[in-house]
């Protein structure tokens, strides 16, 4: 449960527009990124990946507390 209370408190600090926050979620959320654009074109697989990145962000500033 800790963990999950930090990841929390990260994406707290993300969404008032700390770009380590930011950068630590992305980090975290790495391997899946990477596990989601295996197989793709070479061509397109880094443009995919930060297609990827920029939702997470988006999602992150859309997280509602409630």
């Amino acid at each position: 449960m800790e963990e999950c209370e930090r990841l929390f408190a990260v994406i707290l600090k993300a969404k008032q527009g700390d770009k380590e926050a930011i950068e630590e979620i992305i980090k975290r959320f790495e391997p899946l990124i990477m596990d989601s654009v295996k197989g793709v074109d070479e061509e397109i697989e880094e443009e995919l990946r930060q297609d990827i990145v920029e939702i997470i962000i988006k999602a992150v500033k859309k997280f509602e507390i409630k």
